[in-house]
């Protein structure tokens, strides 16, 4: 079993930005920080309903993001199933279009 402590990030004024919490168990240690860099993205930039962002190009400074996944719940899987059912029998009526 291993520990870590907290880190803290602050601003030039000493405000905390962000604390990661100290930590017991199986954890790995904090990766070392050889210089921290921030972006300000404008409201509305990102849809975070659909997207999550995984990273920054440093670069850049544009953010790479990833759609998320799309958990459907079982109405909507059926509904999706019976509409696909319902396309290939339209399909196979028609002479094959699709």
């Amino acid at each position: 079993m291993m520990s870590r402590g907290n880190r803290v990030i602050f601003n030039q004024d000493g405000k905390i930005i962000y604390e990661t919490g100290e930590m017991f168990g199986h954890v790995l240690p904090h990766e070392e920080i050889t210089r921290l860099y921030h972006v300000d993205l404008e409201y509305g930039t990102i849809d975070y309903s659909k997207y999550r962002i995984v990273a920054i190009d440093v670069e850049t400074m544009e953010p790479i993001i990833e759609k998320l996944p799309v958990n459907e719940t079982e109405d909507q899987k059926r509904i999706r199933e019976l509409e696909d059912i319902l396309l290939l029998s339209i399909d196979a009526e028609l002479g094959g279009i699709l």
